[in-house]
């Protein structure tokens, strides 16, 4: 293996193991968001979904820096693999199905929660109209209530 393939070889895993751990640290975040959408926090799920949206950030240019390193990679031959390369690979490709599933739970929390909140706001409003149209239908005449007259 060449010096440069070496170099290249040495900052790809590099690269690799940063992004795993800020995928690592997308996942914590997805299951604190999970914590969060269970104690109905909307709050604090926004802002964990922002602090997210940066970690994205940070992996897409890790991405835009591995992807030439990663390319030069794949076409060596089979024979010059690295071993430590794939199994960082294969890591980050687990953490992110784990991330995937989680998420995919989070989702459906939402549209649940969602679902809910569009019942109560239907039944409010019919009571709302039901309490309207009774204060219509009474007069709005005191005498009538007056035990007075």
């Amino acid at each position: 293996m060449s010096k440069t393939a070496s170099a290249e070889t040495e900052r790809l895993s590099k690269l690799l193991i940063e992004e795993l751990e800020q995928y690592e640290n997308i996942r914590k975040m997805t299951e604190e968001q999970e914590k969060l959408l269970a104690k109905d926090d909307i709050e604090a799920f926004n802002i964990s979904l922002e602090k997210r949206e940066k970690l994205i950030e940070k992996i897409k240019g890790l991405h835009q820096e591995s992807n030439p390193l990663m390319q030069s990679y794949a076409s060596t031959s089979s024979s010059r693999k690295n071993g430590k390369i794939d199994g960082l690979k294969e890591n980050i490709r687990e953490v992110i199905e784990i991330c995937a599933q989680i998420n995919d739970k989070n989702i459906q929390t939402l549209k649940d929660k969602t679902e809910n909140l569009v019942k109560e706001i239907d039944e409010k409003s019919a009571k709302r109209k039901g309490i309207g149209g009774y204060a219509q239908s009474v007069p709005n005449n005191p005498e009538m209530f007056d035990k007075k007259t």
